[in-house]
C-alpha cells in the first residue's frame, strides 16, 4: 500500500486502474474544484485558466487500497478552502450525537485531553461540555479562521508523525481523537498512522468516519470520488495500515449519515490498550474477502453501475428541461462537482446552484461554470426542480428548505435517481 501517491511509476507497477469511465468526463478536475470555487474574474477565459487533471482510481491488489493516481498540490488547495463545516446544520447535528456518545460511553471528564484532527471551523470540538478547557485541533486549512470558541487550541499544519513531536512539547497525550471525513485526504497514510500512535497510549481511544468502499461501489456513488478524496477505505487495508503501527480496530459501526454519505466509523486503539476488539470485526473482514475486496470483478461492476446512473440523471433532466421547467442546483457541494461534471450537460439547462455557505456564493462551479448564489436568491428564480447534489441529506432538505414548502421538488441523483 502507497503511503504517498504522488509517484505515479510507482502506482503503475503495483496497482491496476478499476475506473476510468470516460476520459471526456473525467479530464475536469481542477486543482480548485474541490475547495475553491471560481470567481468570475479568475476565469476568462473558462477553458484556457481553468486546470484540469485526470480522475482515475487504481487498486491495490496486495492490501486491497483503492486510490487516486494523480493528486493535485494539496497545499494549494487547503490555503483557500471554500468548505466550512458549520454551514450543514444536518452534519453539525451528527456530530454532537457523537460527542455526547463517546463523553457518556467512554467516561471522558472535563480533565481530559480531546483532539480533533481536520477539525475545519471547529464543529465537532464546539459540542464538548463547556467545562472542557482540554479542547485541541489540528486544520491546516483557513477554515480554521472561523473557529469561534476560544477554549479550542489550534495547530495549524497537516497532521503527520513530525507533528505529533510538536502536539507531546505542548499537550498531554488525548482520551479521544476524532478523526472525522479526513482520512481520505491523507497523502501519506503511512507518516498519518504513525503520528498517531506516537500520541496515544493505552486509555487512547480514536474514532474514524469516512465512506466505507463496499457501499460505495454496491450503490454506485461515484461522486465520491474527486480530488479531495483520495484514497477509498474498507476494514482490510486499515487494519494492515494500523497493524504496522501498533494500533488495532477495536470496533465499527455502519452510519446512514456522514459528511459525504452513509459511512462507517471505526473505533481504534493501541495494541495493548484497555479496549477489546470485538468479535465481529474478523467477522467483517471475512466477508470483505468474500465480496472480493482485492478483485477486478466487483469493480467492472462499478463501471457498469456508474455509466448507467448518468445516463439516467440525464434522462430525467433533460425530461424537464424540455417541458419548459427551469432547473438549478440545491447546494454547491464539493462531491457535487464530479456529478455535474460526469453529466456534461448542454450550457444554460442549469441556471442557478443555491447555497448557504457564505465563501462560495458569488462564484461558479468548476467545469460547469454555474453561478452559485444565496438560498433566498434561489427561491426569487423560482426554480421548478432543483438537483440536490448534497444528496445524503435528503431527509433534512425535504423537511426544512423553503424551496420545497414553496412548491419546489428535489431531482434526488443517488443512490437511485428520482424525483421528490
Amino acid at each position: 500500500m502507497a503511503g504517498s501517491t504522488n509517484n505515479t511509476d510507482e502506482i503503475s507497477i503495483n496497482h491496476i486502474v478499476i475506473r476510468d469511465i470516460n476520459k471526456n468526463y473525467f479530464l475536469f478536475q481542477y486543482i480548485s474544484l474541490i475547495l475553491i470555487f471560481y470567481e468570475k474574474s479568475e476565469f476568462k477565459p473558462l477553458s484556457k485558466n481553468e486546470k484540469k487533471f485526470p480522475l482515475k482510481t487504481v487498486l491495490c491488489k496486495n492490501c486491497g487500497l483503492s486510490q487516486l493516481s494523480i493528486i493535485p498540490n494539496t497545499k494549494f488547495i487547503f490555503s483557500k478552502y471554500d468548505y466550512l463545516s458549520s454551514s450543514s446544520k444536518a452534519l453539525s447535528n451528527h456530530y454532537k450525537k457523537l460527542v455526547e456518545k463517546l463523553v457518556k460511553s467512554y467516561n471522558v471528564v472535563s480533565t481530559n485531553t480531546v483532539l480533533d484532527i481536520g477539525c475545519n471551523d471547529g464543529i465537532l470540538l464546539n459540542h464538548y461540555p463547556k467545562n472542557f478547557d482540554n479542547v485541541i485541533g489540528v486544520e491546516p486549512s483557513d477554515a480554521s479562521k472561523h473557529i469561534k470558541q476560544k477554549r479550542i487550541k489550534l495547530i495549524g499544519s497537516f497532521f503527520n508523525y513530525k507533528t505529533s513531536k510538536k502536539y507531546l512539547e505542548k499537550y498531554a497525550k488525548p482520551k479521544i481523537i476524532t478523526i472525522t471525513n479526513v482520512l481520505a485526504q491523507i497523502d501519506n497514510l503511512n507518516e498519518f498512522a504513525k503520528g498517531l500512535s506516537n500520541i496515544t497510549d493505552n486509555e487512547s481511544l480514536i474514532v474514524i468516519e469516512f465512506p466505507y468502499l463496499m457501499h460505495m461501489i454496491d450503490k454506485g456513488l461515484f461522486d465520491l470520488i474527486y480530488h479531495e478524496h483520495l484514497s477509498y477505505f474498507s476494514l482490510t487495508p486499515l487494519k494492515f495500515l494500523f497493524g504496522k503501527f501498533d494500533i488495532k480496530i477495536v470496533n465499527f459501526e455502519r452510519l446512514n449519515i456522514g459528511a459525504s454519505g452513509p459511512a462507517i466509523r471505526l473505533f481504534l486503539a493501541k495494541s495493548n490498550s484497555i479496549y477489546k476488539s470485538s468479535k465481529k470485526i474478523a467477522k467483517q473482514i471475512n466477508y470483505e474477502k468474500i465480496w472480493g475486496i482485492k478483485k477486478i470483478k466487483k469493480y467492472n461492476f462499478f463501471r457498469k453501475k456508474t455509466k448507467e446512473k448518468i445516463s439516467k440523471i440525464k434522462e430525467i433532466v433533460y425530461l424537464k428541461y424540455n417541458q419548459g421547467c427551469k432547473i438549478g442546483c440545491f447546494t454547491a457541494s464539493s462531491k457535487g462537482n464530479t456529478l455535474l461534471n460526469c453529466l456534461n450537460l448542454k450550457k444554460k439547462v442549469i441556471q442557478f446552484a443555491s447555497e448557504n455557505n457564505k465563501k462560495k456564493i458569488g462564484k461558479y462551479t468548476p467545469g460547469s461554470h454555474i453561478k452559485i448564489i444565496s438560498d433566498k436568491d434561489f427561491n426569487k428564480k423560482r426554480i421548478d426542480y432543483a438537483i440536490l447534489l448534497s444528496w445524503n441529506y435528503k431527509k433534512f432538505f425535504l423537511s426544512k428548505t423553503q424551496f420545497i414548502k414553496e412548491g419546489g421538488k428535489f431531482i434526488i441523483p443517488l443512490p437511485t435517481p428520482h424525483i421528490k
